[in-house]
């Protein structure tokens, strides 16, 4: 029931290879949040993104994963740069609104989006595989 309203109230963005999705410091708040694919996270359907915080790469997602829903969260500047992958990108994005709306109407969506985050927030954490 939530994947259907989610699917419905989204919509379907395209990226080429190796363009921007987002931008690492770029506000959400203001007129930013109004404008269209200004506030939005993204759920990767095809092909990859490549995730790079100050020009380094953290991760690469593909089908199933998600972005930009940090910012949405707390209204922060975006956190890193996300790029297509060398087959491109598409997603069903969701707008700052209807993010709210769908984690108001069903806080059980909440319980995996903290998953994932606290994996990320460990993955930081970590040393990296070459120090000690």
């Amino acid at each position: 029931k939530v994947l259907g309203q989610i699917a419905e109230r989204g919509h379907e963005a395209d990226y080429a290879p190796g363009e921007v999705v987002i931008v690492q410091g770029d506000s959400v708040e203001g007129f930013k949040a109004f404008a269209p694919g200004g506030a939005e996270m993204h759920v990767v359907l095809l092909g990859t993104a490549r995730v790079d915080v100050n020009g380094q790469t953290h991760a690469v997602l593909g089908a199933g994963s998600y972005f930009g829903e940090i910012s949405l969260i707390d209204g922060r500047p975006r956190s890193a740069d996300v790029v297509a992958g060398e087959g491109g990108l598409r997603t069903l994005a969701l707008s700052k609104w209807t993010f709210e709306d769908l984690l108001e109407k069903h806080p059980e969506i909440a319980v995996p989006m903290l998953r994932v985050l606290a994996a990320r927030l460990r993955a930081d954490e970590e040393p990296p595989a070459d120090a000690g």
